[in-house]
Formats: structure tokens, C-alpha cells, sequence
């Protein structure tokens, strides 16, 4: 009973991760709102034989200052403990983990040293809070020399190993229910991080009946950092330049976890029916889109013969 009931709540996190958390193994990126921002922090996760009438036992392997997790990772957080229910799920629970990390709670501490700094001194438990994660959990935004410096060859591997499983299962999900007018997968099968991707034009669009061809490269650390994705065709559109970079939100500073490839690429679909014009990458294409909107179709019209057929 407690296999069927963990197989059933992993499927249930591969087909829809809450934001910030994966399982498998098990990561919580910092809350943007904490002073654990930017930070990967691991967990381990162990389910007893008569799960779900017993709560699992999680503990962070990943080092992290707070007042409610001890030095060996140990959380206590009421769910965990006295308040469990069979009605929990694992996604349920990590998602309460989150929530402790941007509210701890001083009034029931595991470190109460830790504690008293949180009631008596913010800032200090924040500055020691963000040494802490930039010193045991953050590689994100760290040149290469420094993720050395600061992690075991194991531990990036960890995410690498993380990275590939997440693809590859978007990968699965694409080529089981692909989205209308659009495909994607890897260049060389034996490179998950290098994909290609096509878009067909829009119908109510001057891309009608035009194939776009897409480069998609993952980072090791997906789907934490966004994938790069530039257009190999050409086109002519106020939110894609002449190098093939766009300008789509997603791709940049409103980028989760919890997005996939494949929603990426219907946002992509949409920004061909509705660009932009108000945040440009090609300023001359955008004033021509906003002041002459024919002359505008035309020339993405012809581009779109020219390039794109």
C-alpha cells in the first residue's frame, strides 16, 4: 500500500513539480523573498513501511541557517510531527518546508540561539542566513572556479543528474502530447542539453505556413536557470533580433522551475500573434509595428517566404 501510494504522489510531482521544488532527489530552490535566494538546498526523503499513516522522516542535507532546521538537517515543522495527516502529499509537505524558510518560527525552535537572533537582530539573521547559502548552497550565478571552491565534484554532479532527469522527462511528455504546431528534441541523441526545436507559423499570423527552426540549450543546473533559446530562421518581429535572441519575460526575470519547454514554446507561438511592441529588442521594427501595422505584415510576410519556406 505505502508503494502505491509513493509511486502514485512521485508521477503526480514529475506531471505537475510545485514552483521552486522537485523530487527525486528532492531540491528546494530559496524562496526569492528569503534571505536563501539563489540557493539550492538538497533533502533526503525517507518514507516508512506504513506511509501514509506515518509521517515521512525529511532532513536538509544541505547546510542551511534557520531557526526551525538543526545542524543535522532536522526540520521541525508541526506536519512533520503532530499534525500529520494521511492527506498530506510529499508535494504538500515541500511547499510547507518553503513557506518555513521565508516564515520561520522563533516560538518553537530546533536552534535557539538561532532564535533569539531572529527576534532580537533581523538583519544579522539575514546577513548570516545569506553567508550560509552563498557559502553551502548557491552555484547559480558562481563562475566555475568558484563552484569548485565551494562544492565537491558529487555534489554538481547531484545536479547534473537532476538536470537530465527533468529533460529527459519533457522530452517524454513532448513526444507523447505535442503541442499544436510545435516540435522539439535533441540535435544528437546523446546530448540532452543541445536540442532543436520548430515552430509553424500561426495562422492569424504574417508567420502563416513559414517553419521557424528554434536552438534550445539547457544549463546543467535546469530547470533553476532558464534555457537559452534563439530563433537559427530568420524573422522579422519587434521581440526577436537579427542574432535570434527574444525578449519574452519567461526567458529572463519571470523564469520558474515549474515552467516547461514545451509551455515555453506555445509562449513563443503567442508572441508571434501578439508581439511586444513596448519591450523591443528591434526598436525600428516595434515603431513600425505600432505606426503602420500593414506595412508591418507585409515585410514579415516576405521575410517569412524568404526565409522561412
Amino acid at each position: 500500500m505505502a508503494l502505491k501510494r509513493i509511486n502514485k504522489e512521485l508521477l503526480e510531482l514529475e506531471k505537475d513539480p510545485p514552483a521552486n521544488c522537485s523530487a527525486g532527489p528532492a531540491t528546494i530552490m530559496g524562496p526569492g523573498d528569503s534571505p536563501f535566494q539563489g540557493g539550492v538546498f538538497f533533502l533526503s526523503i525517507h518514507f516508512p513501511a506504513d506511509y501514509p499513516f506515518k509521517p515521512p522522516k525529511i532532513t536538509f542535507t544541505t547546510k542551511i541557517f534557520h531557526p526551525n532546521i538543526n545542524s543535522n538537517g532536522a526540520i521541525c515543522l508541526d506536519i512533520l510531527r503532530s499534525q500529520w495527516s494521511p492527506a498530506l502529499t510529499i508535494s504538500k509537505v515541500l511547499l510547507s518546508i518553503c513557506s518555513l524558510l521565508c516564515d520561520p518560527n522563533p516560538d518553537d525552535p530546533l536552534v535557539p540561539d538561532i532564535a533569539r537572533t531572529y527576534k532580537t537582530d533581523k538583519e544579522k539573521y539575514n546577513a548570516t542566513a545569506r553567508q550560509w547559502t552563498q557559502k553551502y548552497a548557491i552555484f547559480l550565478f558562481l563562475s566555475d572556479s568558484l563552484k569548485h571552491k565551494f562544492h565537491s565534484r558529487t555534489y554538481l554532479d547531484r545536479v547534473k543528474i537532476m538536470a537530465l532527469k527533468r529533460i529527459s522527462k519533457e522530452l517524454q511528455d513532448l513526444q507523447r502530447e505535442p503541442p499544436a504546431n510545435v516540435s522539439a528534441g535533441p540535435v544528437q541523441p546523446n546530448d540532452m542539453f543541445n536540442w532543436q526545436a520548430t515552430i509553424l507559423g500561426p495562422s492569424d499570423s504574417p508567420y502563416q505556413s513559414g517553419v521557424f527552426f528554434l536552438s534550445i540549450n539547457f544549463p546543467t543546473d535546469y530547470p533553476f536557470k532558464p534555457p537559452k533559446i534563439t530563433f537559427t530562421t530568420k524573422i522579422y518581429h519587434p521581440n526577436i533580433n537579427s542574432n535570434g535572441a527574444i525578449c519574452l519575460d519567461i526567458l529572463r526575470s519571470n523564469w520558474s522551475p515549474a515552467l516547461t519547454i514545451s509551455k515555453v514554446l506555445l509562449s513563443i507561438c503567442s508572441l508571434l500573434c501578439d508581439p511586444n511592441p513596448d519591450d523591443p529588442l528591434v526598436p525600428e521594427i516595434a515603431r513600425q509595428y505600432k505606426q503602420d501595422r500593414e506595412a508591418y505584415n507585409a515585410t514579415a510576410r516576405q521575410w517569412t517566404q524568404k526565409y522561412a519556406m
